[in-house]
């Protein structure tokens, strides 16, 4: 009788438990931030949320962090200036690991496109970030980072001959499309700058304004091989060295020169510093 007792206990609980089981549907994806180990099958609505790519960029002068606008610098004549300005596009934004490239960072914007007179309402992929005289920290996109060494970010500064035009006023306001007062000039039909610079010279500080139009590749090395935490957030720091771009140019020269000597010199521009 005991015998008998015992085994229908045991028969109760285990008809208790498995009429209480429920799958889990969640994601499944270890390369997501939401990735559930608990889950027992995949979300219907494809829930993955993968993590965000940002470049976190220090403005310094050599091996000097440029504190404000009001900094007296010196070109390579001794000509004294301060640099109230400089804002740029860096576009095309992906990361290297020891065997290729991986998938584009991924930052999709609805927006109207230029075709002829009339605008069409798109979706495209805005991996593009605008730095202004500020710097700080830009979220590029969301992608997968896996688990292989990475060995560098790559992109270019201004926007791609391949680049959709735009119209900015149709842009979300949190978007570095979005018309811009003094930077786009997009009505000039030219599209969008590469860079704009302004500063002062001295002693009678007068200002000049140099837009600079174009693009130009940028490969920013590591150094040594990261191994990123898969499903994890990634910030490359960056310092973007002003003495390397203004140092080896006329600051009083024609703006047509200085646009040319500062886009000869913005492969030296940027240099990645470290990852987190």
């Amino acid at each position: 009788m005991k015998s008998i007792h015992f085994w229908t206990i045991v028969l109760l609980l285990t008809l208790s438990t498995t009429a209480c089981y429920e799958d889990v549907a969640d994601c499944l994806d270890p390369d997501a931030t939401n990735f559930n180990v608990r889950a027992d099958q995949a979300c219907p609505d494809d829930c993955c949320e993968f993590p965000t790519l940002s470049l976190d960029i220090t403005r310094v002068w050599g091996d000097t962090t440029l504190l404000s606008e009001l900094d007296t610098l010196v070109d390579r004549d001794g000509n004294e200036f301060a640099l109230t300005s400089f804002r740029f596009y860096f576009t095309d934004i992906e990361l290297e690991a020891e065997s290729g490239l991986l998938p584009i960072p991924e930052n999709f914007v609805e927006l109207d496109i230029l075709e002829g007179a009339d605008t069409v309402l798109t979706e495209i992929n805005a991996n593009l970030i605008l730095v202004d005289n500020t710097a700080g920290t830009e979220t590029v996109g969301r992608l997968r980072t896996g688990t292989e060494p990475l060995t560098q970010v790559q992109g270019r500064f201004g926007m791609s001959n391949e680049f959709p035009a735009v119209y900015p006023p149709s842009a979300p306001s949190s978007s570095p499309l979005m018309t811009q007062s003094g930077l786009l000039n997009f009505n000039d039909g030219q599209g969008y700058l590469l860079a704009s610079v302004e500063y002062l010279t001295f002693p009678d500080s007068t200002e000049v304004r140099v837009d600079i139009r174009g693009n130009v590749p940028m490969q920013l090395p590591f150094g040594t091989s990261v191994a990123p935490l898969r499903g994890t957030d990634l910030t490359v720091e960056i310092d973007a060295d002003f003495l390397a771009l203004f140092n080896g140019i006329d600051v009083t020269a024609s703006e047509t020169t200085v646009a040319a000597d500062l886009v000869s010199r913005l492969p030296f521009f940027l240099r990645a510093t470290g990852v987190r």
